[in-house]
């Protein structure tokens, strides 16, 4: 058996909590979140810390692999290149050409996950600021399917739409979801500059530590990538690629809204529990489970043992 020193952000805990699947254990320790045991297996989770990442430890023969991106530092092993570079800061990008990405779906119980790298030189800078784009979430759904419509066949854009089977078998593999970001947005955005022949820094909005998001991208191709605090502010690409993500997003749900004849709401409150119970009863769970993250607070819900509908 061996032991495993995880620090956990804290804003990944019901990511990590929602992906365990060993029984938990009453414990005396206040400091002690979670405590999980079956068999030799032990899972810690402490709070002994304000503001940092959770401490905690892993027993066991191995570690799950959803668990491998909160190794401490001292016990990872990963592959060394001096050619990547992260790092989060807090400014604005004035120079162009740059490349931006942001991502739409994550906080969505229905419908897929889709990331877009978005490049602007001076030229589609003007074009772009003469459209007054700013970021996806200060825009209602009708402004973005207009501006949409206008920068699909303008801007060189590059989109990875996850669906939802996709998605729910990537989680039963044990990836986190921001995992999955950090991968999708590594992936367009050195598809873009591949396809731009651009080889200066790529942007995206911060989500994660850097010693993560390297963890995350390990296997994958480098590439000098900047994680801006506030990025759609920061960034006039990260701005454009989030209308774009928000109008493949909602092109996405409009087919599903066909296909079955609905409105799915988005977000995963109050509304989207009722409307997913109506829609488990209309349209029967294997239809359901087509089109929803089974990883959610509201799958669980629906399916609970105790009251739900399995």
């Amino acid at each position: 058996m061996h032991n495993y020193e995880l620090r956990i952000p804290r804003e990944d805990l019901g990511i990590v909590i929602e992906q365990t699947k060993l029984p938990s254990v009453s414990n005396k320790h206040s400091y002690m979140i979670i405590y999980y045991e079956k068999g030799n297996i032990k899972f810690s989770i402490y709070d002994n810390t304000k503001n940092e990442p959770y401490k905690a430890r892993f027993v066991g023969a191995r570690l799950p692999k959803y668990l491998e991106p909160y190794l401490k530092e001292k016990d990872i092993k990963t592959p060394k290149s001096k050619s990547v570079t992260t790092k989060i800061v807090d400014k604005k990008i004035t120079t162009f050409p740059h490349i931006g990405s942001d991502e739409v779906g994550f906080g969505d119980f229905f419908g897929p996950l889709v990331v877009v790298a978005a490049y602007l030189d001076e030229e589609l800078k003007a074009l772009v600021e003469s459209l007054n784009v700013k970021d996806s979430k200060a825009l209602d759904d009708t402004k973005i399917v207009l501006l949409g419509n206008l920068l699909k066949d303008k801007i060189p854009h590059t989109k990875n739409i996850v669906h939802n089977p996709k998605y729910n078998e990537l989680i039963a593999q044990g990836y986190n979801m921001n995992q999955m970001k950090a991968m999708l947005h590594q992936n367009v955005l050195t598809t873009l500059a591949k396809r731009q022949k651009y080889d200066g820094k790529l942007y995206l909005d911060a989500f994660t530590s850097d010693k993560h998001y390297e963890n995350y991208t390990a296997l994958m191709s480098k590439a000098k990538v900047i994680q801006l605090k506030d990025g759609e502010s920061n960034s006039l690409a990260i701005a454009t690629a989030s209308i774009l993500a928000r109008f493949y997003f909602l092109r996405e749900i409009e087919v599903l809204n066909i296909r079955y004849n609905t409105k799915i709401p988005l977000g995963a409150g109050n509304a989207v529990d009722k409307f997913a119970q109506e829609f488990l009863v209309k349209f029967g769970k294997n239809n359901l489970l087509s089109v929803v993250k089974q990883n959610f607070r509201n799958f669980k819900d629906l399916f609970a043992d105790d009251g739900g509908l399995l």
